[in-house]
């Protein structure tokens, strides 16, 4: 594997090629160029992106070529030698990544067949809450429908990782044998170590016969819906596994207590806090309820009089009376002044009898 420039678009490749002592063996250079094929059949950003692929002449001869996407970041086998095992949430989050580019390539009939912590890969990506995502690579191994290479009484795959069925043939599977794979991968990842272990013969018994040990009885706060999945993947019974990938990714978020997938989850933002806004203005805050003293109530004061209303007489009363309001209409004006001026007549008349007698 080599880093190459790509002169027509200006931008760096990861370059796989066939050595060259293989080329005179026909089965590995179509082997080799399936690869490309059956990784290029899948659409999903978990799958690593095939650019081109073929054969080319070199100074040491004819060799085949597979030009793909340049990952950066680290398998996840150097997580695990770095961080010895992962939390149970990052672990599930991880597998559900896995799951979720492995449907898409059972959907178009490729089964991986070598699924491994050495064929995923962890990059950086801003999209995703985590700011990872995971990309399968290396489908070498895939099988590609009923009419692929691949159909030969051989045994292919890593040991460790192998499904029963897998160790007996490489033809008799299908789909649930990479879910097997990547429960092994799963137990790794939270417990820190692989279900089974030892040489090839060792691994063939176990991966068969033996019962492998439960999660939980090395991690103890892992959840027991989580225990439980992981051992369902196991199962030696393709039936008894979950059945299909995307089953396993509804399982995980059950499992890890997710309701909401992580890549449906709104990004994190990768740019720089901006200064804090400034403080809105506020009158100051009052002081605590126990320094705070009730104020005093104002002294009473007397209403004031109402202000007179135009035609409105207003008399005084007394301490016991209330204020009487009298109109002076026009009409009772003018009948007191024909009472005053009859007593005024009468009193003159009484007068001038006097007078005469």
């Amino acid at each position: 594997m080599f880093t190459a420039r790509d002169p027509s678009l200006d931008r760096d490749v990861a370059l796989k090629v066939l050595r060259p002592t293989h080329l005179t063996n026909q089965d590995i250079v179509q082997r080799f160029l399936q690869e490309a094929r059956a990784t290029a059949r899948i659409a999903h950003p978990g799958i690593v992106t095939i650019h081109d692929c073929g054969r080319v002449e070199t100074n040491l001869g004819a060799t085949a070529f597979i030009a793909m996407e340049l990952l950066i970041g680290e398998s996840l086998t150097s997580r695990l030698a770095r961080s010895g095992r992962l939390a149970p949430e990052t672990a599930a989050e991880v597998a559900r990544q896995v799951a979720s580019a492995l449907e898409a390539a059972h959907r178009v009939d490729v089964l991986h067949r070598d699924l491994k912590p050495d064929n995923i890969y962890v990059v950086p990506d801003p999209a995703m809450p985590s700011g990872e995502r995971i990309k399968i690579l290396d489908f070498g191994l895939a099988k590609l429908g009923r009419e692929g290479h691949t159909q030969l009484q051989t045994v292919f795959g890593t040991p460790r990782y192998m499904s029963p069925e897998q160790w007996r043939s490489a033809t008799q599977l299908d789909h649930r044998s990479d879910i097997y794979s990547l429960g092994c991968i799963l137990f790794e990842l939270v417990t820190g170590r692989p279900p089974f272990d030892g040489d090839v013969r060792q691994l063939l018994d176990r991966h068969q016969r033996a019962i492998p040990p439960r999660a939980r009885s090395l991690v103890p706060e892992l959840s027991h819906a989580f225990d439980d999945l992981i051992a369902e993947m196991l199962a030696k019974d393709p039936m008894e596994r979950p059945q299909t990938m995307g089953a396993v990714q509804r399982a995980l978020r059950h499992a890890s207590g997710v309701r909401l997938a992580m890549a449906d989850l709104p990004p994190a933002s990768t740019e720089p806090p901006g200064p804090p806004p400034p403080a809105p203005t506020s009158p100051p805050a009052p002081a605590p309820a126990s320094t705070i003293e009730p104020p005093e109530p104002p002294p009473p004061v007397a209403p004031p009089l109402p202000r007179p209303l135009s035609g409105v007489v207003l008399v005084p009363a007394s301490r016991t009376d209330t204020p009487t309001a009298l109109p002076a209409t026009p009409w009772r004006a003018r009948r007191h002044a024909v009472i005053l001026g009859a007593a005024m007549v009468a009193g003159l008349l009484i007068a001038l009898a006097t007078i005469a007698f």
